[in-house]
């Protein structure tokens, strides 16, 4: 019994490490891969001539060029590209949009995980008011710097990696940059008149306190804190029950397979199942409902409809595949293996759903025909009006897993009815030739039996002579 129970533990140990190793995976050096964000830099920040007739460079753009550039903190937290502001300006004219209009655009589109875009003439609004002794435009210095991106690309993802490191950017900005870098250089612009008069008093000195900070600009929040369960978390639960729902109809299938010939238990197996999958869906997009998250983001008043069909093909293609996998474990008689396939299953799929595949390894980018991530991808349009590029190719893997799964599926239960048939017959010869061997085995001991009597009969005859 010792041994047994060490045996179990060993398996249950190399199961279980190997399965999870996959999801511990997707966080090996994920903080090396801050460097894959795609960051945009537009600034229409310019040169300007004082009233004295100097020219002063724009030193808030000048200088925040520099620092995504050069300083190491800030290249390990992304890459940034730097548009040239005359080829953004055809560009952005090209969609008949404004300058920050394109910067949205551009995030929009998921070319860049966030974008940064500073306001015209900011370096002159800065020294301007350094040298008026104007506060009047205090407000506007937090607003110099817009920081542009979505939420709803990646919820969790986006609190997490990008405004965290948006967050360190613009601290490092704020501490080592725009004093010595920008307001200092402006400050000896001033003539001795100026640097009195902003020396004066509280209101002129919090021209030198207020700096030009991040202004972020998240263009798809979250429209209820609980967005985050049908919209990642859930997912989980609907893959569990794609295969619950074939798992609770076991014995309906048994019992109709009896009833029907094999055509007809196909396409009653296939209709069956197509149905548990939309009940379940339905079931799903009314839990969502009920706790008001809003589906009517993207799709309006059909937005609770594109949810339950969606849904429904997240979970036809998982069932499918759960269907295809436990036949064959029932047909080997391996429950023990349908819990580690239950893990397996989710852990293959979440791996690659719950993180960017920028934070990952390469070896992850198969979530690309994964169910839940495509399903990930598409729910993201419901909840949040994301951006619609990628839609298509999210439906199609999932309708090619329902198909797939479906016809696998018809050679499936015929290799099972097969299997079954073969072990029956084998079961019965096998029943066949233990009774042919205790018959024997009785005759046997019937003979031995009679031979014995025999043998004393013939004793007591010879005694009697």
């Amino acid at each position: 019994m010792v041994l047994k129970f060490a045996w179990n533990y060993v398996k249950l140990f190399c199961i279980f490490v190997g399965i999870l190793s996959v999801y511990w995976a997707t966080f090996y050096k994920r903080t090396d891969r801050y460097k894959h964000f795609n960051m945009l830099l537009v600034t229409e920040d310019e040169s300007f001539i004082n009233s004295n007739g100097t020219t002063i460079e724009p030193l808030l753009s000048d200088t925040f060029v520099h620092m995504i550039t050069q300083d190491p903190t800030v290249t390990s937290l992304g890459t940034w590209t730097v548009v040239p502001i005359s080829n953004f300006t055809q560009q952005a004219q090209q969609h008949n949009n404004t300058i920050e209009a394109e910067v949205i655009r551009e995030i929009h589109h998921q070319k860049y995980w966030a974008g940064v875009h500073i306001n015209p003439n900011s370096t002159q609004l800065i020294y301007e008011m350094m040298s008026t002794g104007n506060y009047s435009s205090l407000s506007a210095i937090p607003e110099l710097i817009n920081v542009i991106y979505e939420s709803g690309r990646h919820y969790s993802a986006l609190s997490q990696y990008v405004t965290k490191n948006l967050a360190n950017i613009e601290a490092t900005w704020i501490v080592n940059y725009t004093s010595s870098d920008v307001y200092n250089p402006l400050i000896t612009n001033l003539s001795n008149d100026q640097k009195e008069n902003l020396l004066s008093n509280n209101n002129t000195l919090a021209i030198l306190a207020m700096k030009p900070t991040f202004n972020l600009l998240d263009q798809r929040p979250a429209r209820s804190p609980a967005v985050l369960g049908p919209s990642e978390l859930g997912l989980i639960y609907a893959q569990v029950f794609s295969f619950h729902q074939f798992n609770f109809s076991l014995e309906i299938y048994a019992y109709i397979r009896t009833r029907l010939k094999y055509s007809q238990y196909i396409t009653y197996r296939i209709l069956a199942s197509q149905i548990n999958c939309l009940v379940l869906s339905l079931v799903y997009a009314l839990i969502t409902i009920a706790f008001q998250v809003p589906v009517n983001v993207a799709f309006g008043r059909s937005g609770f409809l594109v949810l339950w069909m969606f849904m429904y093909l997240f979970i036809s293609a998982s069932g499918g595949i759960n269907e295809n996998v436990v036949s064959i474990i029932l047909a080997f008689d391996k429950k023990i293996l349908l819990a580690p396939w239950m893990i397996f299953n989710i852990v293959i799929n979440i791996s690659t759903t719950f993180a960017p595949f920028v934070m990952m390894p390469g070896f992850f980018h198969y979530g690309y025909a994964m169910p839940m991530y495509n399903i990930y991808e598409a729910l993201k349009i419901v909840f949040f009006d994301t951006w619609k590029g990628h839609l298509g190719r999210n439906l199609g893997v999932l309708v090619t897993w329902i198909v797939v799964t479906n016809l696998l599926l018809i050679l499936n239960i015929r290799w099972c009815d097969r299997r079954a048939k073969k072990l029956a017959m084998a079961e019965r010869q096998k029943q066949k030739l233990e009774r042919e061997e205790k018959a024997k085995q009785k005759l046997k001991e019937l003979e031995n039996a009679a031979n014995g009597g025999d043998s004393s009969v013939s004793s007591d005859n010879s005694k009697q002579d």
